[in-house]
């Protein structure tokens, strides 16, 4: 039996020869199949080529996303750092304000409350992470809410500060928190504190600061008070000493006076232009700058103490250094909030 073929005639446009071609069926088929193999072959080449490019723009947008995250990452390392140092700063400002108000110190487990998450505590899509991002954002994290913790603290804390400040809002003006000589005219020659003794070379305690100076260059009260002295005295030489008393109203509005928390020395005077009973508010002039007593040259000794000298470690003498509220310019914005409104 012949086997059955298939033939193709081609006839020419114009009256060329006829031809005629002739093949197994067999034949037709393997080519069939051969072209389909031949098209899903380019389809799928076609297919992971153009694949492969959307993974290569995939993967670059990726890493430009990567790149954003990493400087956005840095940049709020770089503002958590300045808000820590900010927190520093105002936790010291708190610490000098409660001094100030005689307030109870803060520990630092109470200013701190507590500590920041941890990495387990990160949402579930950040565990795919590598380490060191996971680690640095972990870090971030629990900074950022320290910060909050400290910060709500700070506001309890300033809070507390304030109500004490309105309780007695009468000591600050009685408070003596500047320099009883201009900065300009005079410096600090002798620190509070044991020292030499100028005139004998033994060691003995020092019970103020020394502001050196030119004769006659005014001193001034460094907070209101009344004077309780002024007197020759036989190793300061002309004295002035103002105990700052407070003049308060009672319910009837009678005046009293209510004891201050300290008192003040100026010593060495070439001549003091006060009484005793004299009520002095600060700035006034109590005198002026001389070599009176033992002295060595123009000087003025400046000394804070205590009223209840129980207070003080040394006959409640304390640094006058740290009252010098405008020492600084933090300083003087201290000293300004102290006297502000007089």
């Amino acid at each position: 039996m012949p086997k059955k073929r298939i033939t193709f005639i081609v006839i020419p446009t114009n009256d060329g020869q006829v031809r005629e071609y002739r093949f197994p069926r067999g034949l037709l088929w393997i080519a069939v199949i051969l072209c389909f193999a031949l098209v899903g072959s380019l389809g799928y080449y076609a297919e992971g080529y153009y694949g492969r490019v959307d993974q290569h723009q995939a993967l670059d947008q990726l890493k430009a996303e990567n790149q954003d995250l990493m400087r956005s990452l840095d940049l709020t390392r770089k503002e958590v750092d300045h808000l820590e140092e900010t927190m520093g700063v105002l936790a010291v400002d708190d610490e000098r304000l409660r001094a100030y108000h005689s307030m109870e110190p803060l520990s630092e487990e109470e200013r701190i409350g507590g500590v920041g998450g941890s990495e387990e505590e990160l949402p579930a899509d950040y565990t795919a992470l590598p380490a060191s991002k996971r680690t640095l954002i972990a870090d971030l994290k629990s900074r950022i809410f320290r910060l909050h913790q400290e910060a709500r603290f700070q506001v309890d804390s300033f809070e507390k500060i304030r109500q004490k400040y309105l309780e007695s809002e009468g000591d600050r003006r009685h408070f003596p928190a500047i320099h009883p000589v201009a900065k300009e005219r005079a410096w600090i020659s002798s620190g509070f504190g044991f020292r030499n003794d100028p005139f004998t070379g033994k060691r003995a305690f020092h019970s103020g600061i020394d502001f050196a100076g030119r004769a006659g260059t005014p001193i001034i009260s460094t907070a209101n008070g009344v004077v309780t002295h002024a007197y020759l005295d036989r190793r300061l030489g002309n004295v002035v000493v103002i105990e700052h008393d407070i003049l308060e109203l009672n319910e009837e509005g009678e005046t009293f006076t209510r004891e201050g928390i300290y008192r003040t020395e100026y010593g060495h005077m070439e001549k003091f232009l006060v009484k005793k009973g004299q009520r002095v508010s600060r700035r006034d002039t109590i005198g002026t700058m001389g070599s009176t007593g033992r002295s060595t040259g123009p000087h003025l000794h400046y000394a804070v103490r205590f009223q209840d000298r129980r207070l003080g470690k040394y006959k409640g003498y304390e640094d006058p250094k740290q009252f010098l509220l405008d020492e600084t310019p933090g300083d003087a914005k201290v000293a300004n909030w102290w006297y502000e409104k007089e």
